[in-house]
């Protein structure tokens, strides 16, 4: 047996050396990172470089008016790269053609090799997986360990025990995805507990033992994770070129730095799929080393790309198709039939902020969310089909189960509604003093005291983020936010000069300096001599040593904690650089952001830009705390249900919980759930309201914004207690107050976080560094606490009612209903005539039956 073994592995060797089947494009070396081409014409396609990136990216993540990036962004993605960000992985494909991989010539008895499964014709999606059936299920197909080899037949070390080996052919025995014996829970009850994780198997500890202390075993493991070491090393080539072209053309757009960031953008894909079937080939069943294991599964996954290319093809069609009707959308501007040129960016998302006027801000959600989201309804239903094969192609259970795939929990969805119940209360006084002031300002015939509020009226298109009708809302208007921005134009701040003190800030928590190459190749102003996609965004080439921030600076505040916020992303890099490259990640898709954030909330704090001298005196009065904190509570709190909201309603559907029919419906269920936000209008099942969302078309996932934004306070308080900057119930020493600058015991708790990056399971990332293995929301609630407390006594001051009553169908699924009014709570006609009518049919009803 074990001299298959030999072979196996010494063709999986030989894989990444000689195999032509498996010769995995290498980059060339001409690369050149600020390649710019001056020969190179301008011509009209330069002007359409933001809507063909859009295309293919989405539109670049933006900053929010304090700095934070998440919470606010209307159509936000990563502002960081790394290679390919996870959200690139989990949607783009291309339909091109990919070695076949043929192992039927070889002996396949190895342990390492998965082929006695996969060809014998067996079903073996769930043979590795956790997202599979439980045990219950009647439909099982237990080929994986029905056809293990004989082991009895082995006179190796421990000929002797033969019989302890008797129960290897149960199907229930050592598979990760059968509940455990004796014990009514699944392994997903408890995923903080080591060798719990989606990525490790549980194993008897005699047949560890037994294998482990092999030595023809260890050799040919040795092989394994020599492979593994190419692997990754070719990898980084792979993902260095194709970063290389990307930032090419995103400091120099012109046609060809385009073509060539679409080429390598493809050989990539190329490179992570071929790398994708060779993992999967590996059988993994006896790996007993967590961190191998972790490794290959990780390499396995691949998103979408995992498809047979016609549905890889199919996939990418209706992508594209979706993205085309959503970036063409646009509408009439408000009793102007004529001006029929408006589109969301920049034109509605401006009217939406701006405006005050009841009945153009009904006009522009009503035709945009027509024009941009009805016609790829259809679309969207043949996706939730697709999104079944992606699951299958990755061996999760449903499309559902994929969507939270990466948050390495069998019960994620659960568990963010249980965070939710954490913070709802705070959420709630929110929403009833914004209802209240909204009231007083367009009426109560418009908006009733005890109903949710109507989402056009909040300053944004989807009602995520209340910051534009600060003005209406503030709780002090005699007393000014805190505005540097003077003072920083007074003082000479150079975009450089923001730089440099955002890196003093890090070395001054005892974290690494960039060096003088991240200053020589970075971007930092718009250059004069071509055209630069502006958005701010963090870079990663892949090699350990390559790292830049690309960021249009502007001379003000919010720049200033931008500029902290992309420095944050460049620590993480250089924290986790000497991990593979799989592992050179946050530990799931929340954390690169909710680091940066956290960062921003201790730049932003009075105290620190008093160190900074851009703040003369400290600011201790309470209504300028109570306004400090609101305005952050109408950007990070309110985004939550929406966020939350968004990504459940894709999870029902893509897991079959909401039928397709009634999908529309059931977001606005979804909204009036957990925001409290209802349509300005009927809504019907013609409508398609969510694709009016740039991550709904584009398929990018969005709970990873919730996370962030509540990791964000969990990962502020642990510095901020180790700094002993605050102190529960202390007055003194408040969270919001807390400034880690020059704490290197905060910095010490960050570089352990940062240096683990995706090597380990999120829950346990947090349980070693803040001794706090789950998400929880009560830091959250413990930052915005002085905030919650004068909410509660504005609503006993003004009797005002906490919380919100269903007032009547926010949707139907007959496109008849569509189009009637909400006002006061309820839907009344379009038109005094149409309502007369109605009374006038009520009234000869009432007339007859009392009659």
């Amino acid at each position: 047996m074990w001299h298959c073994l030999f072979i196996i592995c010494s063709t999986l060797w030989s894989m990444g050396h000689a195999n032509p089947q498996l010769n995995l494009p290498t980059p060339q070396p001409e690369i050149f990172y600020n390649g710019y081409t001056p020969n190179v014409a301008t011509t009209p396609a330069q002007l359409r470089a933001d809507r063909d990136r859009s295309q293919r990216y989405g539109p670049p993540y933006s900053e929010t008016g304090d700095g934070s990036s998440g919470s606010s962004s209307d159509d936000g993605l990563d502002d960081f790269r790394y290679g390919q960000t996870y959200d690139e992985r989990m949607r783009l494909g291309y339909a091109y053609p990919t070695p076949r991989l043929n192992f039927s010539d070889r002996v396949n008895d190895s342990p390492f090799s998965a082929d006695q499964q996969v060809n014998r014709g067996q079903d073996n999606r769930y043979a590795n997986h956790n997202y599979g059936p439980t045990s219950s299920s009647t439909e099982r197909n237990y080929g994986s360990f029905n056809d293990q080899p004989n082991y009895n037949n082995y006179n190796g070390p421990n000929a002797n025990v033969n019989s302890n080996y008797d129960n290897l052919n149960d199907p229930y025995v050592n598979n990760p995805n059968v509940e455990f014996v004796g014990n009514d829970r699944n392994r997903f009850q408890n995923p903080y507990q080591s060798n719990q994780d989606r990525f490790n198997l549980n194993q008897g500890y005699q047949e560890r033992q037994r294998y482990q202390q092999d030595r023809r075993y260890q050799q040919e493991l040795e092989k394994l994770r020599n492979l593994l070491v190419e692997t990754d090393q070719k990898g980084s080539l792979e993902c260095t070129a194709n970063v290389a072209a990307q930032w090419n053309f995103e400091t120099n757009v012109n046609d060809y730095t385009q073509t060539e960031a679409l080429n390598a953008q493809q050989r990539y894909v190329e490179y992570q799929r071929i790398t994708a079937e060779q993992s999967k080939r590996i059988n993994k069943d006896l790996i007993f080393d967590r961190r191998l294991y972790r490794q290959l599964m990780l390499q396995s996954e691949v998103g979408p790309n995992s498809l047979t290319l016609d549905v890889l093809d199919r996939y990418n069609r209706l992508l594209n198709e979706m993205l085309f009707l959503y970036n063409d959308a646009s509408i009439c501007a408000y009793q102007q039939p004529f001006q029929c040129d408006l589109h969301y960016i920049p034109h509605l998302k401006d009217i939406m902020a701006k405006s005050r006027d009841w009945d153009e801000l009904q006009h522009t959600w009503v035709e945009y969310h027509r024009k941009a989201g009805r016609g790829m309804r259809d679309n969207y239903e043949q996706l939730i089909d697709v999104m079944q094969d992606v699951a299958a192609a990755n061996n999760v259970s449903n499309g559902g189960e994929y969507w939270f795939l990466a948050y390495e929990s069998g019960n994620f969805r659960q568990d963010i509604d249980i965070v939710w119940e954490q913070i709802r209360p705070l959420y709630e006084s929110l929403h009833s003093y914004v209802r209240r002031k909204l009231r007083d300002y367009y009426g109560p015939d418009r908006i009733n005291r005890i109903a949710p509020i109507p989402s056009h009226i909040l300053g944004n298109m989807y009602g995520q983020s209340w910051s534009n009708v600060l003005d209406i809302l503030i709780p002090y208007p005699g007393r000014k936010l805190i505005d540097v921005t003077p003072r920083m134009v007074e003082q000479g701040y150079t975009p450089l000069l923001m730089f440099q003190l955002a890196e003093e800030f890090f070395t001054s928590i005892n974290m690494s300096a960039v060096g003088p190459d991240f200053y020589r190749n970075s971007v930092f102003e718009q250059p004069l001599d071509r055209r630069v996609l502006c958005e701010p965004s963090a870079w990663d080439f892949c090699n350990r040593h390559d790292f830049r921030v690309k960021m249009c600076t502007d001379i003000n505040q919010r720049s200033l904690v931008s500029v902290h916020h992309e420095m944050a992303h460049i620590q993480y890099f250089l924290q986790y650089r000497h991990l593979p490259k799989i592992f050179r990640n946050g530990a799931n898709p929340a954390f690169h952001q909710a680091v940066g954030d956290a960062i921003g909330l201790s730049v932003s704090t009075p105290k620190h830009l008093q160190t900074l001298g851009l703040l003369q005196r400290s600011l201790d009065e309470s209504s300028y705390d109570i306004n400090y904190l609101f305005t952050m509570a109408i950007d990070k709190v309110a985004f939550l249900p929406f966020a939350l909201a968004l990504d459940n309603w894709r999870y029902d559907v893509f897991s079959g919980n909401a039928n397709k029919r009634v999908m529309n419906c059931h977001y606005w269920n979804l909204r009036e759930k957990y925001s409290g936000i209802k349509p300005p209008v009927l809504r019907s099942e013609k409508d398609f309201d969510l694709g009016a969302k740039y991550h709904i078309p584009a398929n990018i996932p969005y709970i990873k914004y919730f996370f962030s934004t509540v990791l964000q306070f969990q990962l502020y308080r642990s510095m901020c207690r180790a700094a002993g900057q605050y102190v529960p119930n202390d007055p003194r020493k408040p969270l919001h107050k807390c400034d880690i600058y020059r704490q290197p015991a905060a910095g010490n708790l960050l570089k352990e976080l940062m240096a683990k990056g995706a090597s380990q399971p999120w829950q346990e990332v947090l349980q070693e560094t803040l001794g706090e293995g789950r998400l929880d929301g009560s830091a959250l609630r413990e930052y915005f606490a002085p905030l919650e407390e004068w909410l509660r006594q504005e609503a006993l001051r003004t009797n005002e009612y906490v919380g919100w009553n269903y007032d009547g169908d926010y949707c139907k699924r007959s496109i008849e209903t569509a189009g009637l009014q909400i006002f006061g709570g309820y839907y009344n006609g379009a038109s005094s005539q149409l309502f007369s009518l109605l009374l006038l049919g009520l009234s000869s009803w009432l007339s007859y039956f009392l009659i």
